[in-house]
């Protein structure tokens, strides 16, 4: 009889934490989708700006006389 009450006693505690886990699993997953969102930005910025880079000297390549 007492070990029923000690699972009767258990079940609400792992109910509580199961409950926990997926509060935190939805918030690691809302920032793992944020982070994902910032490195593709990121990303995107740094082709932006590889490609600034490469017209630039493009541009200075065929604005400087060759000897």
């Amino acid at each position: 009889m007492s070990e029923q009450k000690q699972t009767i006693s258990i079940d609400p505690y792992l109910q509580n934490e199961l409950g926990k886990l997926k509060y935190e699993n939805i918030i690691l997953k809302a920032q793992f989708d944020n982070v994902v969102s910032q490195n593709k930005d990121l990303q995107q910025k740094i082709q932006e700006l590889e490609n600034k880079l490469i017209e630039s000297k493009e541009a200075n390549d065929t604005s400087e006389p060759k000897n």
